[in-house]
């Protein structure tokens, strides 16, 4: 039976085998070039050595915004400036405006909050205030909000370090 110029293909060219085993090796050729990372160039290793073993807070949000993953690991400084509780985590701010873009935030957790007042007898956001810290982490860009109302309204992001216990904490000063 024929339909038009169509005619159905023999039995003996055609492999079921045969093209599934070329269609696997076409996505996977495709695949691989999606999943390679670019390579690091020699200025940017130089920026980072330079950069030196801690990472300020701006320069955390800035990498984090720049990472493939939205993730950057290391050690982050900066100066709590404002503090705030909210559904039983302490939130240190590296600004005092909340608003501002270059604002990094240490998310303390109830473990490590329990950890703080053990050590100091002190509650976590009465001790941090006010403090310089370097806090080891993995630094994430976050969703935190929306600004504008209805189908118009944005994605705010910000940057957020999750420490869950204070041993992430290498060094604070007054």
């Amino acid at each position: 039976m024929t339909f038009g110029k169509l005619r159905p293909i023999p039995r003996d060219r055609f492999s079921w085998k045969k093209t599934t085993a070329a269609t696997c090796t076409a996505l996977a050729i495709a695949l691989c070039g999606c999943a390679t990372t670019a390579p690091v160039t020699k200025i940017a290793a130089v920026q980072d050595e330079a950069a030196g073993p801690y990472i300020s807070a701006p320069d955390a949000v800035v990498r984090a915004q720049a990472a493939p993953t939205r993730n950057v690991s290391g050690v982050f400084e900066l100066t709590v400036q404002s503090v705030s509780v909210r559904d039983g985590i302490v939130l240190l701010y590296s600004e005092r405006d909340l608003r501002k873009p270059d604002l990094l935030v240490v998310e303390v957790m109830p473990l490590a909050q329990r950890e703080v007042v053990a050590h100091t007898r002190k509650s976590a956001a009465r001790y941090f205030l006010n403090k310089h810290l370097t806090v080891q982490g993995v630094a994430r860009r976050v969703v935190v909000g929306r600004s504008g109302k209805g189908k118009s309204a944005v994605p705010r992001y910000g940057t957020r370090v999750q420490m869950d216990r204070f041993a992430q904490v290498l060094t604070i000063q007054d």
